[in-house]
């Protein structure tokens, strides 16, 4: 621990280890520009990663921090020792609550904690001594939280060839299983601890068990050494199915799974491969087959974090070639289990029309949901804060398929007035 202390301390009073002459070559000779978007636009300029961390914390002093970080960090050098300070603050309150006897108070604080911790890790991408050292303060914060959390917590180590996917499987309080249950992930930047909620969880509250995991490339199970490739995530899926069913809690006739923004991608390999899910949503979609828009075209900061998670930051030309293995259409033409898809017609990180054309080739029944003028995101449009709630739209549709509803085929748009529009659906169109 004083390690960890010291060398802490250290990042708050430099700058850490990003942005060396290594990564894509678009990261190097655009340091500059991404510094200066930071500072005109804040931190989230590509995503609102404050609000996927920091939403689910859901107490007063969750706007104070987002609004912080965003007034603090005024290029990418400032990101960690910023976040690091508030995620301190939390903790320092998680202690004077403890110790006062108000252990309700003191889990609000160390989740918290545990996301801030965990935001840190985002732009560490050569330094692997500081971002094992944020992820110990994130899981020892988010057990904290758990040990005092209104249901069961648990870590979960789950062996993956030489390594493991690390996850939390959150079950409902009050009730005894076996439950129906969900595997979930977030994408490139959204690690584990995002997927349920501090409080009123809409999985938990509909007496869903939740195993939210950290794919190979995501959050800690690549902090550990397990990168991603086009296949690795069909070869976890089976492992976490196998895992699933070998829990007597988890109701293995009743799984389904979802995944936002790359863990759509992700997602969609697992239940086209394991075919014992009753439904599979994605949101955000990234369909796209070599993902060249989100490699080449958007912020770099993208590619250099995919190559990070790859273990290619070095070798770019290593990474190119991977990427191009990144294609659904093959797998997605022998898919039978129900799936979902919700994004916005404005999507700049993956053409909306790859939507179009994986639901066309699918033969098992699609619903896609599109919200007008909407970005990857789901930001910048009325349609979705007028229209229905998307994250809502995804927890009922696996809520129907648990139940045993049959699913059709569907294809609606949200409009800026937030009237929901049938469409023909692509196969027909």
């Amino acid at each position: 621990m004083s390690h960890q202390r010291a060398h802490l301390s250290q990042v708050e009073n430099t700058t850490p280890n990003i942005g060396v002459p290594s990564g894509p070559r678009r990261f190097r000779e655009q340091r500059w520009l991404v510094d200066e978007t930071i500072r005109a636009q804040t931190i989230e300029f590509d995503q609102p990663r404050l609000a996927y961390h920091l939403g689910p914390v859901g107490d007063e002093l969750a706007p104070a921090d987002m609004a912080v970080i965003r007034g603090a960090v005024r290029k990418l050098d400032d990101h960690v020792p910023v976040v690091t300070g508030v995620a301190r603050r939390r903790e320092r309150f998680a202690r004077e609550a403890e110790d006062a006897g108000h252990p309700q108070t003191a889990a609000v604080h160390w989740y918290a904690a545990a996301q801030l911790w965990s935001l840190a890790c985002w732009p560490v991408w050569t330094d692997e001594a500081l971002v094992r050292e944020l992820d110990d303060h994130k899981n020892a914060a988010y057990l904290a939280w758990g040990a005092h959390s209104d249901h069961h917590v648990e870590r979960v180590d789950i062996p993956f060839g030489t390594g493991v996917l690390a996850a939390w499987f959150h079950r409902p309080a009050g009730v005894d299983g076996p439950f129906p249950t969900v595997l979930a992930c977030g994408g490139m930047d959204a690690p584990r601890e995002i997927v349920v909620s501090r409080a009123a969880d809409p999985w938990l509250a509909r007496g869903f068990a939740v195993l939210a995991v950290d794919g190979p490339g995501q959050g800690e199970t690549a902090i550990r050494g397990v990168h991603v490739t086009p296949t690795a995530w069909i070869e976890a899926g089976r492992v976490l199915v196998d895992w699933l069913r070998a829990r007597p809690e988890v109701d293995d006739d009743r799984l389904v799974c979802a995944g936002t923004s790359f863990g759509s991608h992700w997602m969609t390999q697992v239940a086209a491969t394991s075919p014992v899910f009753r439904g599979c949503s994605v949101a955000l979609p990234a369909f796209e087959p070599g993902l060249r828009t989100l490699f080449e075209q958007a912020s770099p900061t993208f590619k250099a974090r995919h190559m990070w998670m790859a273990g290619l930051y070095d070798d770019e030309a290593a990474f190119d070639d991977m990427v191009a293995g990144y294609d659904l259409r093959p797998l997605i033409r022998e898919m039978n289990v129900p799936w979902q898809i919700i994004g916005g017609t404005a999507d700049e990180l993956s053409p909306t029309g790859w939507v179009d054309e994986l639901a066309r080739i699918c033969p098992a029944p699609s619903s896609i949901t599109r919200y007008a003028g909407a970005r990857h995101s789901m930001t910048d449009s009325p349609a979705t804060a007028v229209g229905p709630s998307w994250r809502g739209l995804t927890i009922d549709w696996l809520h129907d398929r648990a139940l045993g509803k049959p699913a059709g085929d569907e294809h609606r748009l949200v409009t800026a007035a937030g009237e929901v529009v049938d469409l023909p659906h692509p196969r027909r169109s």
